[in-house]
Formats: structure tokens, C-alpha cells, sequence
């Protein structure tokens, strides 16, 4: 799963979360006056607005301690009748249509069925809740002053506070109705698609394996039996039978399948099960990546090969054939204990299960459909004691699932780390201990090592990866590998990944009221869309706002396309025109875009959801606390917002 936007613990992000919302909040408030002003102006004048508006801000406040649940609710009952008369029962026959032929166009015999199926359910099931909570929101209130229908309820005691809640919570019930009904026909429909089983017969498909010259007939590991399963979902299985029994089935399109065997007198009947991990919830445990250079000194990144995207760092191959490879990418895990990864799992029976996707670059063409080698290596913290795990073959995006095993077999080597953290230099182990341990003839002498007693110290190990070819590079990310903990439930994932669009569907539900409280049907649409697509591109305005984007502010852009130079080229030396232009795009930006940005509800975040959900990753506990505090805490304010200005506009009419 590539990975670039970093969710910090809850108490790590609430401090500058707290200071962020009270810039929100500030600029709510203060386009609320300026839009409440503007109303009594508008209906009273210059000279005559003064007094309404004091008083209309009074009320609205005494109107705040006087809230009722109960007349809330009414006016909430009234709004899910309102958009069940709207016709919402034909968005959901919309999406069970579009499930009914799914089917047809979604391929199981791609890579990754799962990925499709999860990508297709969760993007229509949010553009449709998007869609309709678009309309119900922005034409709900319009709709019932445009035809006086809102004079009904406003005559009866119930407050301006009453009915902006009351419509916020009618169009969220039904939204989540409509969001649990969409979830439930997706999973089952995701079930559905992906499981299947296999034919398998001993006299058609299964070969005996002739003895080798070279073989152990005792080796209870010794395949006996080779074949494949017949095709199904446009895929087969590789099969191999060990001399123990063991049914070994190989995975294709990101599933395999159990295979039991019953044997009688005649022949053996082979049982192949529905399909196994097509869905997953992975627990991943993340290491903290640094690199180490060719010269051997730890560095903070590795080689930057060009790319413009720069969430990759390189290390490179060796230079030569009698060169030794120094660079590195040196992943430190900690806290990993033995009772974390219990044997009696089929997880972890054979090891340390690795999962990683790395990046490639190649300087030799040579044949490209060859991968790139690399290697793995296991370290000791604090003894320096590495042991290289395995080598293996790896291309580009292409996620590998590797296995460190308990026991390693390999020639051991004391490495030490050396770099500087603030201006001083360290190295770990001491060259004492290094020398002591490099002239240690038993250590040298041993050949089999057990991966916690001898590589894990106060449950910090190390896992280095090395590029093997030369004049090819690897690039690496902190999120590219990872040590596989345990799967979670998949039925709660799912749960969790449709919760994303109900905290979206929330916070788009809360401005489409706001701006229907000012604005006709039509507009507060429009207004409601834009503020959708600002906050699923709040990272690139935000980017503008702080001017950290290349080519410049709207003004330079402009004088950049009428003289038809490129967003590298340096502006004029210093003069009036290179200083007005600065000038102008510093104010837009810092004055006008920025704060803006800092409003705009960050939608764009809600996508790491989409992500873990569609990539077989857990969603965990604190993304979802970081994210529902930052739902209300936007939600809230727009409610008070909406409040204050709804009251001046029933001042006003």
C-alpha cells in the first residue's frame, strides 16, 4: 500500500488539530457576521440595520439555551419524509442495478480481483451518498421558503437552532440508512464475486514425481506429486504433494485454496475449499527506515535518482565486481516479542512473515522483463551481529511475500552502524566489541542462528535490504515493508471503510444546510460542490497558500503563460513588474487563499480509508478517533454557524 499521508497518534495530533480548529472556527464566525450583516443591510438599510441585528444576535442566543430535543426530532421526522417523497428509494435501486452488472465488467482474472470489486463498491457507494446528500441538503431549506411552506413551523414555538439541527439530522439518518443498506448488498456482493472452488483429480491432473538421483527418499519435505487444478474464475493453481501429506497450493490472483485428501482403496479424493485471503485486514508493524551510504555512514535518505516524485529514496548495487556494497536500507523495528507471533498459526509456523513493495530503477536496460536482485539481511542492534536471510528477484510496485525463518542458516558478520546525530558522531557497537567479536572462533565457527535469541535485544531487531545488481537501484519507503502481526476481522474492515463515507457524507451534509440557509437551491448546490472539491484538493491549495509550489501564485502563472516561459525559468532580475507580481500573489495567497485553506474540511484524509480498505490493510482504532474528533469538530461549528446566519434571514423577511 503506498502510503504518504502519516496519521499520528491522538494525543500527538490533538494540540495542533485544537489550534487549526480555532483558525476554522474563527473564519466560520467571521463570515458569518459579514453574511448576517449583509442581510439586515440589505432589508433595513444602512441606517436601520444596526438594532435588528443586535437584537437578532440576542435571540439567537437565549434561542440556544432553549433547545428541545423533541421539537428537533419533528422537524428531523419531517425532513426523512420530505426525501422519502424525493425519491430516495431510486438511489438505492440505482446501485443494486449497477451490482446486477458489475458482473459483467469487472474481471475476475485480473492480478488482484478483490481490489476491483472493494475499488467499484466503495467509489459508487460514496458518489451516490454524495450525490443525494448534495441535493437534500442544498434544496431541503430553499424549497420551503421558496414555497412559504417554512412559515408553517417557524409560527409554531420551534427555534432557528431546532430547525438548521433538526435538517442536519434528518438528511444524515437517511444518509446512513441509505450508506448501511449500500454496505450490506456491497460485502455480499464482494463475497459472492470472489468465491469459488476448483476440480481436482488424481488421475487427470496430479503427476508422480520420479526419485531423483540427488533426493532423499527419507526427506519428509520431498514433493512426490506434482499438477494443477482445473481452471476456474480464469485461473489454475499449482499443486504439490510433500512425502508427509502436506498439500501445498500456490497463489494466484491474491487467494489460494485448502486441499484435503481421502484416500480409499482405489484412489484418493481431493477436496479443494472456496477461496482463501482474497479479502484481508493486515496488522502491519512498521519499522523506522534510514539508510546507510556507500562509504558506510548512516544517512537520512538515500540516493534521489531523478524522479519527480520523491516519496522513494534509492540505494544502488555495487560499482564493480570487487567492490563491497555499503549502501543500504535499514529498517529498525522495536518492541516485537515471541508471544506475538504464536507457532500454532499457519501465519507465522515457518517465520517472520515480511510483505514489501519496492520501487526500480534500472540504469542497464538489458533484458527489463528480468528483475532486479536484492537481499535480505537480519541485525542485532546492539551486538552488530548480521546474518544475511535470503536473496530474491523484485520489480517495480510488484508486492513480495517473504518469510524470515526461526532458525537462519548463514555465515555470520559484526557490522557496525556509524553516524552523527546533532553535530556528534556515534557508533554502535564500539569498535572494542566489534574486534572482540570478529576474532570469536565460535562465533565464527557457527552456521545456524535462532532469530529472537541471537538478533532480537529488548525487542528491537533490524532488517537490512541491499541491492545485488550492478548499476541497478532499489527504492525503498517507510511504509514499503512491513512485518506481518495478524490479520484482523475482515467483516469489521468493511465496516469501517463505509464509516469513511459516512463521517464525509457528515461534514458535506453540515455545508450544504449552511449555504441553503443564505443561498437559493441552485447556488448552495454549486457552493456545496466547490466546497467538495477544495476539500479533496485541500493539500495542493494549501500548498498554494504558503507559495511551496513550482511556477508560482496566479499572478506569476498568468505572467508566466502570456510571455510562454516554463515554470523553471527565473523571473526578470529584480524590477517594478517582478516585485508587483510577488507582491500580489504573497497577499493572495497569505491573506485571502490561506486562511480559506485552513477552513476547508480536509476530505482529501478520508481517503487512506479507501486505501486500506481496497489494499487488505486494518483500518485501526486511532484513525478512526483522529478522524470522527475532526468530523463534529467541523460539523458543530457549521451548525452554530448556519444558526446565526438563519436567524438575521427570518429577521429579514
Amino acid at each position: 500500500m503506498v502510503n504518504e499521508y502519516n496519521i499520528p497518534d491522538f494525543w500527538e495530533w490533538i494540540g495542533p488539530a485544537t489550534l487549526n480548529w480555532f483558525g476554522a472556527v474563527s473564519i466560520f464566525l467571521a463570515a458569518a457576521l459579514a453574511i448576517s450583516v449583509l442581510l439586515c443591510l440589505i432589508r433595513y438599510g444602512f441606517h436601520g440595520a444596526y438594532i435588528p441585528f443586535i437584537n437578532a444576535a440576542e435571540r439567537a442566543l437565549a434561542n440556544l439555551t432553549s433547545f428541545s430535543i423533541a421539537r428537533t426530532w419533528a422537524v428531523a421526522r419531517l425532513t426523512i419524509i420530505e426525501s422519502l417523497r424525493g425519491r430516495v428509494v431510486y438511489v438505492l435501486a440505482l446501485f443494486l442495478g449497477l451490482l446486477l452488472f458489475a458482473g459483467w465488467f469487472l474481471d475476475p482474472r485480473v492480478e488482484d480481483p478483490a481490489k476491483s470489486y472493494l475499488a467499484f463498491v466503495l467509489f459508487s457507494t460514496m458518489i451516490l451518498v454524495m450525490l443525494m446528500t448534495l441535493f437534500l441538503s442544498s434544496f431541503s431549506l430553499p424549497t420551503d421558503i421558496k414555497n412559504k411552506t417554512i412559515f408553517a413551523v417557524v409560527t409554531k414555538p420551534v427555534r432557528g437552532s431546532e430547525i438548521v439541527f433538526g435538517r442536519i439530522i434528518g438528511v444524515s439518518i437517511i444518509g446512513t440508512i441509505v450508506i448501511i443498506l449500500m454496505g450490506i448488498a456491497s460485502y455480499f456482493f464482494v463475497i459472492s464475486e470472489l468465491q469459488h472452488t476448483h476440480v481436482l483429480t488424481e488421475k487427470s491432473d496430479l503427476t508422480p514425481v520420479s526419485l531423483s538421483a540427488d533426493s532423499n527418499e527419507d526427506d519428509p519435505k520431498r514433493v512426490i506429486i506434482r499438477g494443477r487444478t482445473r481452471a476456474a474464475n480464469g485461473h489454475r493453481h499449482d499443486v504439490e504433494i510433500l512425502a508427509d501429506g502436506t498439500i501445498d497450493v500456490s497463489v494466484v490472483n491474491g487467494h489460494n485454496h485448502k486441499i484435503t485428501a481421502e484416500k480409499s482403496d482405489s484412489f484418493t479424493r481431493y477436496n479443494v475449499s472456496t477461496a482463501r485471503g482474497s479479502l484481508q485486514a493486515r496488522i502491519p508493524i512498521y519499522g523506522k527506515l534510514s539508510f546507510r551510504d556507500g562509504d558506510g555512514n548512516d544517512t537520512k535518505k538515500g540516493i534521489n535518482v531523478g524522479h519527480e516524485w520523491e516519496y522513494r529514496s534509492y540505494i544502488g548495487g555495487r560499482t564493480s565486481e570487487t567492490t563491497a556494497n555499503e549502501e543500504s536500507a535499514i529498517f529498525l523495528f522495536n518492541n516485537l516479542r515471541e508471544s506475538m507471533f504464536p507457532k500454532s498459526k499457519d501465519l507465522f509456523q515457518n517465520g517472520l512473515p515480511i510483505e514489501m513493495t519496492v520501487g526500480v530503477f534500472r540504469t542497464v536496460k538489458a533484458n527489463i522483463e528480468k528483475p532486479v536482485y536484492a537481499s535480505l539481511s537480519v541485525r542485532n542492534p546492539q551486538t552488530g551481529l548480521t546474518v544475511e536471510v535470503m536473496t530474491f528477484g523484485t520489480e517495480e510496485s510488484i508486492t513480495k511475500s517473504l518469510i524470515i525463518p526461526w532458525s537462519i542458516s548463514g555465515t555470520p558478520q559484526v557490522i557496525q552502524r556509524k553516524g552523527r546525530v546533532e553535530g556528534k558522531y556515534y557508533e554502535t557497537p564500539n569498535s572494542k566489541d566489534v574486534e572482540t567479536q570478529r576474532n570469536d572462533p565460535v562465533l565464527n565457527s557457527r552456521r545456524q542462528f535462532d532469530f529472537f535469541k541471537d538478533f532480537v535485544s529488548d525487542g528491537q531487531v533490524e532488517i537490512w535490504l541491499k541491492c545485488i545488481d550492478r548499476h541497478q537501484y532499489i527504492g525503498i519507503a517507510q511504509a514499503d515493508l512491513y512485518v506481518r502481526a495478524n490479520n484482523a476481522s475482515v467483516e469489521l474492515n468493511f465496516v469501517k471503510g463505509f464509516y469513511s463515507i459516512w463521517m464525509r457524507m457528515v461534514i458535506v451534509t453540515a455545508f450544504g444546510v449552511l449555504f441553503s440557509t443564505f443561498l437559493s437551491g441552485p447556488i448552495a448546490l454549486l457552493s456545496t460542490i466547490g466546497i467538495m472539491i477544495a476539500g479533496f484538493s485541500k493539500g495542493f491549495l494549501m500548498q498554494i497558500g504558503i507559495g511551496d509550489i513550482l511556477g508560482g501564485g496566479p499572478f506569476e502563472s498568468l505572467y508566466r503563460l502570456m510571455m510562454q516561459q516554463n515554470m523553471v525559468t527565473d523571473l526578470p532580475v529584480e524590477n517594478y513588474s517582478t516585485t508587483f507580481i510577488k507582491t500580489a500573489d504573497l497577499i493572495y495567497e497569505r491573506i485571502f487563499l490561506y486562511p480559506i485553506g485552513r477552513a476547508i474540511p480536509p476530505l482529501s484524509d478520508y481517503g487512506i480509508y479507501d486505501l486500506a480498505l481496497v489494499s487488505g490493510f486494518n483500518i485501526t482504532a486511532g484513525w478512526i478517533v483522529n478522524h470522527t474528533v475532526m468530523t463534529f469538530a467541523y460539523a458543530v461549528p457549521i451548525f452554530f454557524v448556519s444558526y446565526l446566519i438563519l436567524s438575521n434571514r427570518e429577521l429579514a423577511k
